[in-house]
Parts: C-alpha cells; sequence; structure tokens
C-alpha cells in the first residue's frame, strides 16, 4: 500500500476512534431520553380516577394488590405536580391527584398541618407533600398549607438540631435511627425549598442548623452511621444550600457521602446495580433504591463540574452510566412484557429487580427524578 493511502487510511481510522469516543455521551444521553419517555407514559397513566395512583402489580397474575404507602403516593405525587408544569395537559390529572391527597390524608391542628396515614405522620410523609405543593402549578393556591406543613416540620427539631421522625407517633415500637436516615434528609430538602420559594431567612437558618447536626452525624462520623438510604436525599439537600449560600462545606459533604456510596456499586457480576452481598444490612437490590443513588450522584457530578473537580465528574459519570445500563434491563419494553397476559400495564415501568418481576410507582419514580437530573445536568 502507498505510504500516502496508508496515512490516510490511519488518519480516517484515528478521526472514526475519536467521533466514537466523542458520540458516547449522545448514545448515553440518547438512552436515558428514550427510556425516560416510556416511562412517563406509563406514569401518567397510573393515575387513578379517584386520583390515587396505582402503587404495586405482579404482571405474572395480573394484580393490584390492596397495599399502599402514603410516602411513596407522595414522592410521584410531586414528581405528577413537575410534570405538569412542562405539559400542561397534565394539569387536571395534577389536580385530581392533589385533590386526593388534600381531602384523604391532610390535617390541620392550629396552625399546624401534616399528613395522617393510618393513624400516623410521618415527618418524611409530610415533608413530601410540601414539596409537591410547592412544586404545583398551582402553589399560590395552597401558601396557607403549605407554612402549616412547614411549621409541623419545624416543630419536630429538637434542642440539638436533630429531626423526631414522628408528628403523631405509630403503635408499635421503631427504631428512630433507622426511620431517620430516609426522612431527615427529605425534610431539609423540603424545608430548603420552602426557605427558597417564600423568601423566608428564619426558615433557612433553622434549616442550616439542622443540616449541620446532620453533616457531624452523618459525614464527619461517616464510619459510626453510615447508611446509604441518607446519601441521596442530603445529597439533595446539600445541594440546594450550597447553592443558596455558596459555603463550600456542603460540597464537600457531597463528595464524601458519594464517594462512600460507590463502594456499593456492582462493577463485576450484576453490573451498575447498588448492592453488595457483603453488607446485606444495607438491604436488598431493589429498582427504587437504584434510581435514588443515581439521582443523587448527578446531584454530586454537578457539584464536581462547578469546582472543577475532573477525577470526580469522570467517576460519577462513569457510575450513573453503569447504573443505566442496570436500569434498561430492569425497564419492561413491548418485547419483555409480551409474555404477559396485560402487556399494558408494564410497558415503561421498572420491575422490582433482576428476580422480581413485580413493579411499584416509586420505582419508576425514582428513575425518573434520576434522568431527569441527569438530561440537566448533561445538557
Amino acid at each position: 500500500m502507498p505510504k500516502r493511502i496508508l496515512a490516510l487510511f490511519l488518519l480516517l481510522l484515528l478521526t472514526a476512534c475519536r467521533a466514537g469516543d466523542a458520540g458516547e455521551p449522545r448514545t448515553f444521553l440518547d438512552d436515558v431520553r428514550r427510556s425516560h419517555a416510556l416511562a412517563e407514559n406509563w406514569f401518567v397513566q397510573q393515575v387513578r380516577d379517584k386520583g390515587i395512583f396505582r402503587y404495586i402489580y405482579h404482571p405474572k397474575t395480573g394484580e393490584y394488590p390492596d397495599q399502599n404507602n402514603a410516602i411513596r403516593q407522595l414522592m410521584a405525587a410531586r414528581l405528577l405536580a413537575e410534570l405538569s408544569r412542562e405539559r400542561p395537559e397534565l394539569l387536571p390529572l395534577h389536580r385530581r391527584n392533589l385533590a386526593f391527597v388534600m381531602q384523604h390524608w391532610y390535617r390541620e391542628r392550629d396552625d399546624v398541618g401534616s399528613v395522617l396515614y393510618d393513624d400516623e405522620s410521618k415527618l418524611g410523609a409530610n415533608a413530601l407533600l410540601l414539596r409537591t405543593l410547592l412544586e404545583s402549578p398551582d402553589a399560590a393556591q395552597y401558601g396557607t398549607q403549605a407554612a402549616k406543613l412547614k411549621n409541623g416540620i419545624l416543630s419536630l427539631i429538637q434542642s440539638d438540631n436533630s429531626f423526631h421522625p414522628f408528628l403523631v407517633e405509630p403503635r408499635d415500637p421503631y427504631d428512630k435511627d433507622y426511620f431517620l436516615t430516609f426522612y431527615s434528609g427529605e425534610a431539609l430538602l423540603a424545608l430548603a425549598e420552602y426557605a427558597r420559594a417564600e423568601e423566608d431567612k428564619d426558615v433557612l437558618a433553622r434549616t442550616i442548623a439542622v443540616q449541620d447536626f446532620y453533616i457531624d452525624r452523618y459525614v464527619a462520623h461517616l464510619d459510626e452511621h453510615y447508611y446509604p438510604a441518607y446519601v441521596p436525599w442530603h445529597t439533595q439537600s446539600l445541594s440546594l444550600l450550597w447553592k443558596m449560600t455558596g459555603e463550600r462545606k456542603y460540597a464537600d459533604a457531597i463528595f464524601v457521602l458519594n464517594d462512600k456510596l460507590l463502594e456499593l456499586q456492582d462493577t463485576t457480576k450484576y453490573i451498575g446495580r447498588f448492592f453488595d452481598p457483603a453488607t446485606p444490612q444495607y438491604g436488598t437490590p431493589h429498582s427504587s433504591s437504584d434510581g435514588v443513588y443515581t439521582e443523587g450522584l448527578a446531584y454530586a457530578y454537578e457539584a464536581a463540574t462547578v469546582l472543577g473537580d475532573t477525577a470526580r465528574q469522570q467517576r460519577y459519570r462513569r457510575a450513573m452510566e453503569l447504573s443505566v445500563r442496570n436500569l434498561l434491563s430492569l425497564q419492561y419494553t413491548a418485547d419483555t412484557a409480551s409474555r404477559y397476559e396485560h402487556p399494558d400495564r408494564v410497558i415503561g415501568a421498572f420491575k422490582f429487580d433482576r428476580d422480581r418481576s413485580g413493579i411499584r410507582i416509586d420505582s419508576t419514580q425514582h428513575v425518573m427524578d434520576a434522568y431527569r437530573k441527569m438530561l440537566e445536568v448533561f445538557e
């Protein structure tokens, strides 16, 4: 082969390789967009006539079990509120959903609002309803209720600036620290969003004090208290406080938490999922946790990008790519749903995990939230 032709061939080959590398992010985001569109189509069809979401479904039996969970319903309600901002045709659906929640679960006593479900009022549920009201296109109409929910959350702040997990206590004994691994971050995020929306400096100051308590507990004393469930929720509250205050300590805390979380991600057998058999105390594998962990990583990636931390950018991006690979394998498509009697009930949804075919509303909601944040930070 003449040298000139050989050189041209090598140049074309090199260009093709570089184009492939440059095209990889587009392929990754294309996968996310396609998967999100499929999930969104399923998600908006899950609101029943009376306004509540269908909570759980078993494709093998075609049954909707008589089970429910207020916190997971409210996470879905918040996402629907967000979608209705983007798609006005979804506004009647959001209003029907929110009307059900406010009629059946919302309660007021003096200046305190709360979610009462199954004779309990959980900090997490109250926080998620507040987030839903703040996200709603009709937020102005719910200003009084939002303020009362905020008051209820503030009333659960203890003298040491930690939270108490219940406004109305459960009947049975419970593990306070376990519940707070979920509820504390949810509540902090709700308070920070309220402070931002209302420009309320007093609420912001109290939110900062509580967040500082949990930075000490969950970050400074990571080895003593670590539980992965608190990572994504606190990542989001830390991210918002960082944006509102400019305090670098919040970004640093995000990095500590998410660096630790990556130890949980499987990179060998079930690539991308967040589960390590060596730590069964952190829970069983589940698409819901995979989704929310991925959402947290998108916020961590955003912080690394702003601060020019390229090593963490690459690490978090790679982790998200692996997670999406896993999530795509859990999503029902027309092909994988065709084996069931009612394929239309599952196409677009995410099953529990590789070994369990059932679907739950929060699994798809968490993955959609992760996708939406990834698309925001990458684009």
